[in-house]
């Protein structure tokens, strides 16, 4: 007779791959990273009795099921992975934001007489924002990063040029604020990623 948690770490690795999701999947459900998905269906640990349930609604199982040594899950339904949805979203919503970017420009160049170029220089941080929303289920730790300190030189480069073309201000001591800011954005991230690896 196996010991019990082997049995559950055994099911729980079962039921996932039945359900045809992978463990970075499954972690992300759970707001848990795939570290520790691997830790409990090797049986080093096993989650708390909170999440054992909540596993076993999530794969219609009950817990004696989870528990039962001779348990062979019926065929349950793979679930379609959302990856290439938000990348869909990502590219339409980014494509707004160049169409705005493109509509104002035209717009100024009419109304103006003056082609305001600085639509398209704003269109940048927007379009990292757009990113970061879409598909922050799918970045993993260094994309974030990339993709937040693009948001942060781009803001910072979008606001020293509107100022410069504007108001002819040559504000160059605001990219000494990104300095502090890309530390800011790295150690967020890191923490961010460790907090969810325990």
């Amino acid at each position: 007779m196996k010991d019990k948690k082997t049995v559950v770490s055994q099911n729980l690795a079962l039921l996932r791959r039945q359900k045809g999701i992978t463990q970075a999947e499954l972690a992300e459900t759970f707001n848990y990273s795939d570290k520790a998905i691997c830790r409990w269906e090797r049986g080093d640990t096993l989650p708390d009795i909170n999440v054992l349930c909540a596993l076993c609604e999530y794969y219609g199982v009950t817990m004696n099921d989870l528990v039962n040594e001779e348990f062979s899950p019926e065929e349950i339904k793979p679930k379609k992975t959302d990856t290439g949805y938000r990348v869909w979203l990502c590219i339409l919503l980014g494509s707004v934001v160049w169409l705005c970017a493109t509509v104002w420009f035209s717009t100024a160049m009419v109304l103006f007489q003056n082609p305001y170029w600085l639509a398209f220089i704003w269109a940048v941080p927007a379009t990292c924002i757009v990113v970061a929303h879409s598909l922050r289920r799918v970045l993993h730790l260094i994309g974030r990063i990339i993709i937040y300190s693009l948001l942060s030189w781009s803001t910072i480069t979008a606001f020293f040029l509107h100022m410069l073309v504007q108001f002819d201000a040559h504000l160059w001591s605001l990219f000494l604020v990104g300095i502090p800011l890309q530390a800011f954005v790295i150690l967020w991230q890191r923490i961010k990623h460790y907090r969810l690896n325990f």
